[in-house]
């Protein structure tokens, strides 16, 4: 049985000596490059290494294969709770993971966050017939990613990428089942 395969999304490294937002040139790789998920699947961890030409930040991004998902809201009606409201996100990722070696504000402003969508708060949820400025929007996409970090396929807490001297780095990924 095939299920689906997670893929790396983005690696990048940030240089202190350059402007914020600044991509510097890494040497990266995986333990292991395919994850299959099968009946059997308990969850995995994959190692991330590499080393960096420059003194820097490192930020690593995993995002799964996009779906479509509905975030349903309850309502009481006459002593029974049934589902009243349903909002349909498109593109959302079947997991979703950062790490980084510092603590994101830090290392790249909003403006460079929102356009990489580094971080749950900047990821780019699409949902059919409401716009990002709509109260409800606001609302479904918050209860959206609360089920995510439930069920362990958003990242809660930044994964740490720690640095092994100046310029080799490492970052442990886990995949829930």
């Amino acid at each position: 049985m095939r299920g689906p395969v997670f893929l790396l999304a983005g690696l990048v490294v940030l240089a202190a000596a350059k402007p914020a937002g600044a991509v510097e040139p890494l040497v990266a790789d995986l333990s292991n490059d395919r994850i299959q998920i099968t009946t059997g699947f308990t969850g995995t961890e994959v190692l991330l290494f590499g080393a960096v030409e420059q003194e820097g930040d490192v930020v690593v991004v995993v995002r799964g294969p996009p779906e479509t998902l509905s975030v349903w809201r309850k309502d009481r009606y006459g002593g029974i709770w049934l589902n009243d409201r349903r909002v349909i996100f498109e593109g959302v990722p079947s997991f979703y993971a950062v790490g980084s070696n510092r603590i994101l504000q830090e290392i790249a402003g909003e403006s460079v966050l929102n356009r990489h969508q580094i971080g749950v708060d900047h990821l780019r949820l699409e949902a059919k017939g409401l716009s990002p400025d709509d109260a409800l929007y606001i609302l479904f996409r918050r209860a959206l990613i609360r089920n995510m970090q439930r069920a362990g396929l958003f990242a809660i807490d930044i994964d740490k990428v720690t640095f092994l001297g100046a310029r080799l780095f490492r970052a442990e990924l886990f995949f829930p089942a």
